[in-house]
């Protein structure tokens, strides 16, 4: 808990002092900044590096043409698309050599010729921090990083979850976390749950 204070009390002084520093400075020489607050705060740089990267990846890339095969098949009144297992090809004539052999031998039908299973396991996701949290939240739900932050604060401030503004993602050696568990499983809404953690 005086950890948590000591960066709050830390992120509102350095920012506040950065924000008035960078506004009285910037604002007289570029016009259209004077009405704006330049506004600095020491998670922002996180994020930004990450929207500066991917903007010079966007840049930086050069479109290329490339071509691919999709099979449908119609049974019992079904469409059953196929995928091709290469994805695509970036050579024209070798995609229409293997399109014509798929043509030649359409009239016989199809045949399944093997059958593989494996088996797949999905991991319990390990906690985020600032810059994964916000990369995440751009890439799969298509939300700015300060739309993210802002949430992630609300959040916080109604206890759902941890300081959300920390790069730290694993608990020190010498924290009971079982101890920390044990004392959540008395909640009449979450202690059934805690329970099964301690299992």
């Amino acid at each position: 808990a005086d950890a948590v204070e000591a960066r709050q009390l830390f992120d509102l002084r350095a920012g506040s002092a950065f924000t008035r520093w960078m506004s009285l400075r910037y604002q007289p020489m570029f016009p259209e900044l004077a009405a704006e607050t330049l506004s600095y705060g020491p998670c922002q740089f996180p994020t930004l590096g990450f929207v500066v990267e991917r903007f010079l990846r966007i840049q930086r890339f050069v479109p290329e043409a490339f071509w691919t095969i999709k099979a449908e098949i119609q049974k019992q009144g079904r469409a059953i698309p196929f995928g091709w297992r290469r994805g695509r090809l970036f050579d024209r004539l070798a995609v229409l050599a293997l399109f014509e052999l798929v043509v030649e031998q359409s009239p016989n039908g199809a045949m399944v010729v093997n059958v593989s299973e494996e088996p797949k396991s999905r991991w319990r996701p390990l906690p985020l921090n600032t810059v994964e949290m916000t990369k995440l939240a751009a890439s799969k739900l298509h939300m700015s990083p300060q739309r993210c932050m802002q949430l992630a604060e609300e959040l916080y401030q109604k206890g759902f979850i941890s300081y959300p503004r920390t790069e730290t993602d694993r608990f020190q050696a010498t924290i009971d976390v079982r101890g920390l568990v044990q004392v959540q499983t008395s909640s009449t809404v979450w202690g059934a749950f805690a329970q099964t953690l301690l299992a």
